[in-house]
């Protein structure tokens, strides 16, 4: 069998890749103490987490630039938070889902490109991939807070945060873009 005319849905995870995925998701987790940090000096400290979390998002991905890749991190992230946050179990396992109409968006752009792995490298389908999580991102942790935690939030402050974590998400796939590529040099 002619391995340059493999599927890329078909390419199985090595131990590079999934060390790759536990380190980005990891570092999600690290980031994620500055976020928290920033709360105490800026109300709209979740925005910044969508910051730093699609930044992790697009270098794993460009990194590793195989399907479900997004998967995989986001279980690493969650399972981190699981066991060491203690985060309540109907939070994370509704987190699981957000990264495959994301992946769907991936695997129908893939065919538009000779290489299926180069959709992996387009910054543009990077980037709408980044902007699909976010809003399923956000949009879980909103409905978790108001009724799962039974947290009250005003509205208003809501859709700032949100514009605020679709506008951070520009940069924060661009950094992790960048990170990715230079990664992705210094391995091949």
């Amino acid at each position: 069998m002619d391995k340059k005319k493999v599927n890329v849905g078909n390419k199985k995870f090595t131990a590079v890749d999934l060390i790759t995925v536990v380190i980005f998701a990891a570092l999600v987790r690290v980031l994620w103490i500055v976020f928290k940090s920033v709360g105490v000096i800026f109300p709209f400290n979740h925005s910044f987490m969508h910051f730093f979390n699609t930044f992790c998002l697009a270098g794993c991905i460009t990194v590793v630039k195989k399907r479900y890749a997004a998967f995989y991190y986001t279980v690493g992230w969650c399972a981190i938070n699981f066991f060491l946050q203690g985060e309540h179990w109907s939070y994370w396992a509704l987190v699981l889902l957000l990264p495959f109409l994301p992946e769907l968006y991936m695997k129908a752009r893939a065919k538009a490109f000779e290489n299926p792995d180069d959709v992996y490298h387009s910054f543009k389908d990077l980037l709408v991939f980044c902007l699909i999580y976010t809003v399923i991102y956000f949009c879980f942790v909103w409905w978790s807070l108001l009724y799962i935690f039974l947290i009250p939030i005003n509205w208003g402050l809501s859709a700032i945060a949100f514009a605020g974590a679709l506008v951070l998400a520009f940069p924060g796939t661009y950094l992790g873009y960048k990170l990715g590529t230079k990664v992705n040099s210094l391995i091949n």
